[in-house]
């Protein structure tokens, strides 16, 4: 299996996704995608693809306020070249697992919009001021792939962002929300005519002792593996 991971830009970070894949299948062929060299074109050699965290997405891809100062870490090249990965994988019917960042990617893509700040939006318990993680609830949605995951109509995950999904994107529908109503994970809403897509907004790579972030990465591999069996040459 041949699995694309976006450059998070900090390799320790990055070393994070890897180790949690790996974890449960050492066999997976990782391919970084960068924009940086830029490797885009390798996404149609790919059997699945995984969206990272990192810095905010760029407010005029979903018609935000382009001049905040609340903004953090933006990179526009960063953000156009996983825009375009996420067109391929789509295009190529690839199996996607977007994490933190790369939920709001994909879900800026698919036509939503963002929080530029959860502060300022009413939402203040999601990123931490000290070195130390801020942990959460999360109520699940019943019948959602996530809730199949997690056993459960609740979980407790960790919380490291000041943006999130506003408007969710066509064709989602969220699958979890924070007690006070932030939209933490999501779905297809229609998933037999469409490829295997969970979106968290949390960071599972971060928990890789939680039954939930093993539950998610071996569900993932589980996609990947049956797209590339399904498109194997004969």
């Amino acid at each position: 299996m041949r699995v694309g991971v976006t450059d998070c830009l900090r390799e320790d970070k990055y070393n994070l996704y890897v180790r949690w894949i790996e974890a449960v299948d050492a066999g997976v062929d990782i391919v970084r995608l960068s924009g940086g060299q830029p490797n885009v074109d390798d996404v149609a050699g790919l059997d699945g693809v995984m969206l990272t965290g990192g810095g905010d997405v760029h407010p005029r891809f979903y018609g935000g306020p382009e001049n905040s100062p609340l903004l953090k870490d933006v990179n526009e090249q960063r953000d156009m070249f996983e825009l375009k990965v996420v067109d391929r994988a789509l295009e190529n019917a690839l199996p996607i697992l977007a994490v933190c960042r790369g939920m709001q990617v994909m879900n800026v893509h698919l036509g939503g919009s963002l929080h530029v700040d959860l502060p300022s939006a009413g939402f203040n318990r999601h990123a931490s001021q000290s070195s130390t993680p801020l942990q959460h609830a999360i109520a699940i949605r019943p019948h959602s792939m996530l809730h199949a995951l997690a056993g459960a109509m609740q979980a407790e995950v960790n919380s490291y962002h000041h943006q999130g999904v506003d408007r969710l994107g066509h064709g989602l529908v969220e699958s979890a929300r924070s007690d006070d109503g932030l939209v933490e994970a999501a779905e297809w809403a229609l998933k037999d005519s469409a490829p295997f897509l969970l979106m968290v907004q949390w960071h599972p790579e971060r928990q890789p002792e939680s039954e939930l972030s093993k539950n998610l990465a071996r569900l993932f591999l589980r996609e990947v593996n049956r797209n590339r069996q399904q498109h194997a040459v004969p």
